[in-house]
Parts: C-alpha cells; sequence; structure tokens
C-alpha cells in the first residue's frame, strides 16, 4: 500500500460527508482508544490525527449515517459459497445491481454497496456465504494479509445503486425464501437451535462479557467437549460482538466456566454414586 493512501482516502471520504475510522494495520480491529465504528467521524482533524501516526493503519467505513447497505459475499467454505448463493437467487429473479460500486475483499469476496435507508441491521449468512451489514465495514484501500479491499471496474462510492425490492423486503422480514431443495422442513425450534440463533445475533460492545459467559454457559449445556466450546466461543467473539474481547479475556471468561461446570459434574458424579449404592 502507498504510504499515507488510507489517509488520503479518508480524508476524501469524509469530504464527501461519510464518517470513517481506522482499524489496526492487517486486522480488522480498532486500535486501543477508538471506539469502532462508533467513533467513526467525517472530522478531518481527527481523521488526520489517527492515520498520519498510524499511515499503514485499515479503514473502516460507518454505513448507517450514510443510509448504505454492503451485501458481504464471502467463500470461506465450500458449504458457504456466497457466489453460489448468489446464482442460486439469480434463478429466483433476485439480482444484485451490476453496476453499483462494488469492491473486492482481502479473501477474494466481493462487497456490493447499496442504498438502504432501512434499520440497522448485521446479519450473518442470511444465504450460505452471504451476510447483510448496515452498519460498518471494511473498505479499500485496506489490506490482509497484504491482500487488498479494492474497487471494481472503476467506481466509487458516488456510483451507488438503491437496494432491490426483494432484498428491501427481506430485510423487513418478509419471506423471500430458497426454492424447496433448499426449504428446510418446518418443526418446533429445540434448545440448540434458539442457541444458534441467538448467537448469530451477537450483541454490542457495552454488554458483550455478560453475553459471552451466558453463550459460553449455554454451550456446555448442549454436551459438547471443553476443546468445542472453547473453539466456539473464540469464533463467537470474532463473529458476533460488535468490537471483540481480546482472546485473554475470553479464555479467562471460558476457564471460569469450566471451573463451575466442573464442580458441577463432580457433585453430580457423587450423588449418582450414592443413589446406585
Amino acid at each position: 500500500m502507498k504510504e499515507f493512501a488510507t489517509l488520503d482516502k479518508a480524508i476524501e471520504l469524509a469530504q464527501q460527508g461519510y464518517a470513517v475510522y481506522p482499524l489496526i494495520d492487517n486486522t480488522k480491529k480498532p486500535p486501543k482508544g477508538v471506539a469502532g465504528y462508533q467513533a467513526a467521524t467525517s472530522d478531518q482533524n481527527t481523521i488526520f490525527a489517527w492515520f498520519k501516526k498510524h499511515p499503514t493503519y485499515n479503514l473502516g467505513l460507518r454505513l448507517d449515517l450514510s443510509d448504505l447497505l454492503v451485501v458481504d459475499v464471502d467463500m470461506h467454505e465450500p458449504t458457504k459459497n456466497g457466489r453460489t448463493s448468489l446464482v442460486q437467487l439469480f434463478k429466483q429473479g433476485q439480482t444484485l445491481p451490476s453496476d453499483t460500486h462494488i469492491e473486492g475483499t482481502a479473501n477474494g469476496g466481493l462487497h456490493y454497496f447499496l442504498k438502504y435507508a432501512g434499520a440497522k441491521v448485521r446479519k450473518v449468512d442470511v444465504w450460505p456465504g452471504i451476510d447483510l451489514l448496515s452498519d460498518f465495514t471494511v473498505i479499500a484501500p485496506s489490506e490482509i494479509n497484504g491482500k487488498p479491499y479494492e474497487p471494481l471496474d472503476g467506481r466509487t462510492l458516488a456510483d451507488i445503486k438503491p437496494a432491490p425490492q426483494w432484498l428491501v423486503d427481506k430485510l423487513a422480514g418478509q419471506k423471500v425464501n430458497w426454492t424447496s431443495e433448499y426449504a428446510c422442513t418446518t418443526h418446533q425450534k429445540k434448545y440448540t437451535g434458539r442457541l444458534l440463533d441467538e448467537m448469530v445475533t451477537g450483541t454490542t460492545q457495552g454488554n458483550r462479557n455478560d453475553w459471552l459467559t451466558k453463550m459460553i454457559g449455554r454451550l456446555f449445556v448442549t454436551g459438547a467437549e471443553p476443546e468445542t466450546v472453547y473453539e466456539l466461543a473464540c469464533s463467537i467473539n470474532e463473529r458476533f460482538i460488535d468490537q471483540p474481547l481480546e482472546t485473554k479475556e475470553v479464555t479467562t471468561i471460558y476457564n471460569s466456566i469450566l471451573k463451575r461446570e466442573m464442580k458441577r459434574f463432580e457433585r453430580n458424579s457423587i450423588r449418582n454414586s450414592r443413589i446406585a449404592g
């Protein structure tokens, strides 16, 4: 990345009225002392102070203040290929405007930028490999592991097109399903289903410790192995908490609950042995 390219882009966006914020270089995390997207601003003095001292910082864009929506198309896993999901949507006549501003992401995905004035959302895997974001996003010229976010076809935020009506309906909670081959069988939602729904909904910065504590406790209730619970806890923290906790904090919470669960297991074992005897 060219030195001060991020600063130049941040100032350019601020001049256009967009609110931006810094992210630690090579990550999607804000630096210490910056409250993530909630600290986003178009004040050029603040932006200059952020990026002049750290020219290799990545750049975040606050979406809700500008009535923007990002359709985040990922290809992290074979079973969650966002481009395959786009093809399935296309077959149903549900397409995204190809002439809107689109950025290639560092992991080979796509960010479709659209105009959207609805309520703030952050919905993960609305379709396999496709997230819908209207709160914040990483934007070019950010880089992850040397791979850049970059605009396609020379378009800019000035080229953003309105979100199609079918997508607005989806965000408003109206029914927009896959064809029958992708439909899920309707059944009563069980404990694990409710847990997964709550997990994906996530939480905000002010409630993250209590929320993650509850999630870890409920994961233990499923009977999963402790190693599985820890791996899921780390993943939940990274993906579903607005401004994730430090890993050491996640570990501290996990160890505390693990200790509690072990004591409970010991008490139940003693009680059961007495009953059996």
